[in-house]
């Protein structure tokens, strides 16, 4: 069998080794590289001849969206896989699985991750499914999803077209003499366009406030209004000669299909259970919300702030297990661990772990007057919780102000 590339890209080193690692060991037949940033990717792109990108959303420097579009722009034969940890929508699962962009949201299921790698490998190297490249729709709907404040901007041939984002909502779009929502539902009808998403761009004026679920969803309307007929008016040029189609513009794709009608349901009232879930989450502590960055990972149950004197600050827990009962009893344990590394000449503890049989118990320090302790089921990833860690004991620290 032919060996395949995959490039992945996070600048999270944990994340990176933890990829490669289990990539490695769980799919034949390919080979596995890693940058850190986008531009070290750009350079990998521009030496090998890559099948696969899997990178974060999220960067310093050179953002996954950008770098989404560079790959759009460049090298149209490569299938993206974006990981970010933002809520999943109605648009990743229906529409994603038609274009060359797929959505894995963090954190996942390592097994989870190899289907899809294998899927999308697969699927890129079926003669019968030849590839369309990345649809603008996708790089627009990833700025919303990413709560992005950036300029995206749209060319192709003599057209041209902006639209800005401000924490992912669309503020403004120009194209030609059109601004607003006219701009925007012109632009969107472009096809095979060159597109440069730029971060921290501000709008020069405000013409619009919506989010991209709202405004698909009234593309969709208008489509429906119009019928067959009002939709290829919307697709020609104005100076184009009566019945003849530019060659900018093409049909809707199965996948562009796909995110708008997952704009509709996106955009439904929602039912009451999902209503009571917004209120829960409303509800919950600041701290409570990061520590659910640890319960959302499969097999975490509990995730505790403890103080060094044993008393509970905050949790979330499974239902029937005494946090403050854990407070008090983990606060000994990992003061024997501290001590143990300060006599060892070890330095301070980073992170310590308990391994039972029906799972492990980890402890990380936050601060100098708590730490965290997170307790999960056997065979949960290990290399979840510390990235978890990682990333979020800072974040906590600040909150709880400790």
């Amino acid at each position: 069998m032919t060996m395949k590339k995959v490039l992945i890209v996070d600048d999270e080193e944990d994340m990176l080794w933890m990829l490669q690692r289990n990539l490695d060991n769980g799919i034949p037949n390919i080979e596995t590289f890693t940058a850190q940033s986008g531009h070290e990717a750009l350079d990998i792109l521009g030496e090998t001849e890559i099948s696969l990108v899997i990178t974060d959303i999220n960067m310093p420097g050179m953002s996954g969206l950008e770098l989404l579009t560079e790959i759009n722009n460049n090298w149209k034969e490569t299938k993206v896989i974006i990981m970010t940890a933002y809520p999943s929508n109605a648009f990743e699962n229906k529409a994603r699985k038609e274009g060359a962009v797929r959505f894995v949201e963090k954190p996942f299921d390592i097994n989870d991750m190899r289907k899809i790698v294998e899927d999308v490998l697969e699927t890129s190297h079926a003669p019968s499914k030849p590839s369309r490249g990345i649809a603008l729709l996708d790089i627009i709907q990833f700025n919303g999803l990413a709560k992005a404040t950036s300029a995206l901007k749209i060319s192709t041939g003599d057209l041209e077209g902006t639209i800005f984002f401000r924490d992912g909502k669309v503020v403004h779009a120009s194209f030609g003499d059109l601004t607003g929502e006219d701009a925007f539902f012109r632009i969107i009808e472009l096809q095979k366009a060159e597109l440069h998403n730029l971060n921290h761009v501000e709008p020069p004026l405000v013409s619009m406030d919506k989010t991209v679920e709202s405004l698909l969803l009234e593309a969709a309307v208008k489509k429906d209004e119009e019928g067959a007929s009002g939709i290829d008016a919307i697709a020609y040029s104005e100076d184009s000669p009566a019945g003849e189609r530019p060659a900018e513009y093409e049909e809707q794709t199965p996948a562009d299909e796909a995110v708008v009608a997952a704009a509709k349901e996106e955009s439904a009232p929602p039912t009451q259970p999902e209503q009571s879930e917004t209120t829960k989450d409303d509800d919950m502590t600041e701290i409570q919300k990061i520590l659910a960055e640890f319960t959302n990972i499969d097999g975490v149950h509990t995730a505790c702030l403890v103080g060094r004197d044993g008393f509970l600050l905050d949790s979330l827990a499974r239902t029937g297990i005494d946090a403050e009962m854990i407070g008090a009893i983990a606060s000994s344990g990992f003061g024997s661990a501290e001590t143990m590394g300060t006599q060892l000449g070890q330095g301070e503890i980073n992170m310590t772990m308990l391994e039972y049989t029906e799972g492990p118990v980890m402890f990380a320090p936050v601060g100098t007057e708590a730490f965290l302790v997170i307790v999960a089921d056997k065979d949960t990833n290990l290399g979840w919780i510390r990235i978890a860690i990682k990333k979020n004991s800072a974040k906590i620290e600040k909150v709880a102000a400790i």
